[in-house]
């Protein structure tokens, strides 16, 4: 016989319970609200007459000794991964699907800026440019997910890793090239063109990269929210 599903008074009781624990990030807190909600789905079923603060207190008591602590611990962890993973997969998706038009079309424009690059220049804008590009483009997909970063960058993980990787990345990118095209350009090496056009395109697609970042956060957010709290969802 199937479990009857909790009425919405019951999940918000169980999301009060968890906020006064301290897990109050999106992201903890509807992963909890996820694991109390079906534990104490379970006890109902088994004892239907059970008091449901009662159920609710076993329930918190199953996760053991230190209660939601360890499963928030475990959930913190897992997010960084998960958008590590996340970065890499949308890096690769630029380089085995149709997307690999972008770098492509990225590369003869790499190419065209390195043409144009002055001959007698010492090296001083390769470093300085990488960075400042890097950043101008990390405007874009922040400016155009501002609204929904602006109301969770508090309460989600997601979106301060989105906010934070953003920077993160444009500034290791747009460093990174600047410092080695610089060196390079200096010793006057062969592989100085190649090192450009792959800085400039690399650099370049951190702003498609973080566009998906920024999609695919709020989206797992909304997912999994929507569950237990369809009326926050955007």
């Amino acid at each position: 016989m199937p479990s009857t599903p909790l009425t919405q008074e019951q999940i918000a009781a169980i999301r009060t319970f968890i906020n006064k624990r301290g897990f109050n990030t999106i992201e903890v807190e509807m992963e909890a609200l996820d694991h109390m909600a079906s534990k104490v789905e379970a006890l109902l079923e088994e004892k239907p007459d059970m008091n449901f603060d009662l159920a609710i207190t076993k329930a918190h008591a199953s996760f053991g000794i230190y209660g939601l602590s360890t499963l928030a611990e475990s959930i913190e962890g897992g997010l960084l991964q998960r958008f590590k993973r996340q970065f890499f997969k949308e890096l690769l998706s630029y380089f085995n699907s149709s997307k690999i038009l972008i770098p492509m079309g990225l590369a003869i424009i790499g190419y065209f800026l390195l043409t144009q690059y002055p001959q007698n220049d010492k090296g001083m804008f390769l470093q300085s440019g990488f960075l400042i590009y890097g950043f101008l483009l990390a405007v874009i997909p922040y400016s155009i997910f501002r609204k929904q970063m602006k109301r969770w960058e508090k309460r989600s993980s997601f979106a301060k890793m989105s906010t934070y990787g953003l920077y993160i990345t444009q500034f290791v990118f747009g460093q990174g090239f600047g410092l080695v095209t610089k060196t390079l350009y200096e010793q006057g090496s062969s592989a100085f063109p190649y090192v450009f056009i792959a800085g400039f395109v690399l650099t370049s697609l951190t702003v498609f990269i973080n566009y998906d970042l920024m999609k695919w956060g709020i989206a797992t957010v909304n997912e999994k929210w929507a569950k237990y709290m369809p009326e926050v969802a955007v």
